[in-house]
């Protein structure tokens, strides 16, 4: 009872913020001074009004800039990666058409005819685009998004160049406050403890299917580490990036607790569960004998990505491997998600049931 007192305490508090902050601020003149991911210093004496997002996974940034509601106004531009529209943009910003599509790898020149007064890039070192524009005196700041803290730096820059600083801090709580649930958990676990997890992708990229286990800096075995599991995987690592291809009889070999299956987006998540519960071969494994294998959830995007989202994948994760760990009260996915759209993109609940709410067991 005294959690559940805490927890709508804290929703009361955090909303009230919210509405408070009017989600919005002045763009005044003001002089801003960052240190970007890449370890770049930026000076800005007048708040950025002309911003365009380019570069690899350009998502990920645009999801962090629509957590503040400036960025309806001063998103002037972004890459497009792939030929299709990005719907959750569409429910987040009714005006994202009018925004400028760039084709995927623009050079400078295309980024500039936009007369920019910020780029965004995701990266963690100096980009070749950004040193491509500085001499056209256009400043790039880079965001990170690797870890959760460089995820909640990344958010503390984006305030100060939207003069937003209070915004920010609402993102920052909402987020510690919710890895401060998962640690009270399951944070003190011993490794006799901890269930053993395998969290493993089931791709068709290429036409060519593979399982395959993500590399020790990305973010998906952070979020294993962070719901409180003992990731199997890790000891047979030879990658310190991207996706490392495994099969069946490392699997086997491994015989974790809890499987959570990333199944590609051009493939049909519940029917690849439903496939590998009636395959022989994998029903010899514990996590399935025990009904353990989950498929992750997504609603337009996956909560496995280093979108803002990735924190309802750790939330899921820990209820998931530790169910016994978390009180229904405490934790129920459904309303976590609610408060999510509704706290951190001002989303109506009718718009979050009917749109963005995932299938959750």
């Amino acid at each position: 009872m005294k959690c559940m007192i805490k927890a709508k305490l804290y929703v009361l508090l955090i909303v009230s913020a919210g509405l408070a902050a009017g989600f919005s601020a002045s763009a005044a003149l003001a002089s801003v001074s960052i240190l970007d991911a890449a370890g770049t210093s930026l000076v800005f004496e007048k708040l950025p009004e002309r911003i365009v997002v380019v570069g690899q996974a350009p998502f990920i940034p645009l999801h962090m800039l629509y957590l503040f509601e400036e960025t309806k106004d001063r998103l002037k531009g972004f890459e497009v990666k792939v030929k299709k529209n990005d719907a959750f943009l569409d429910l987040v910003d009714p005006g994202i058409s009018s925004k400028q599509p760039l084709h995927s790898n623009p050079g400078p020149e295309s980024v500039a005819a936009l007369k920019p007064d910020l780029v965004i890039i995701k990266a963690t070192v100096e980009t070749a685009m950004a040193r491509s524009l500085k001499p056209l005196g256009i400043p790039v700041m880079h965001v990170g998004a690797e870890t959760p803290d460089m995820f909640l730096k990344d958010i503390e820059n984006i305030g100060h160049i939207f003069g937003n600083e209070k915004r920010a801090g609402i993102i920052i709580q909402y987020y510690r406050h919710k890895l401060s649930l998962i640690r009270e958990k399951v944070g003190t676990l011993s490794i006799k403890e901890k269930q053993k997890v395998l969290v493993l992708e089931y791709s068709n990229r290429g036409k060519n299917l593979s399982l395959n286990v993500p590399a020790q800096s990305w973010f998906q075995t952070r979020q294993a580490l962070i719901s409180g599991g003992n990731p199997v995987w890790l000891d047979s690592l030879n990658i310190t990036d991207g996706w490392q291809i495994t099969g069946f009889e490392q699997i086997a070999a491994w015989n974790p607790d809890k499987i959570f299956l990333i199944v590609w987006y051009q493939l049909k998540g519940p029917e690849v569960i439903k496939r590998l519960y009636q395959d022989s071969k994998w029903g010899r494994l514990n996590a399935l004998q025990q009904n353990n294998l989950y498929l992750f959830p997504r609603d337009i995007y996956g909560w496995d990505s280093a979108t803002p989202r990735w924190i309802l994948g750790a939330l899921w994760m820990a209820k998931k491997t530790y169910p016994q760990k978390f009180d229904r009260n405490e934790l129920d996915m459904k309303t976590t998600v609610t408060e999510f759209f509704k706290l951190l993109y001002g989303l109506d609940e009718l718009t979050i049931t009917r749109q963005l709410m995932p299938e959750l067991e």
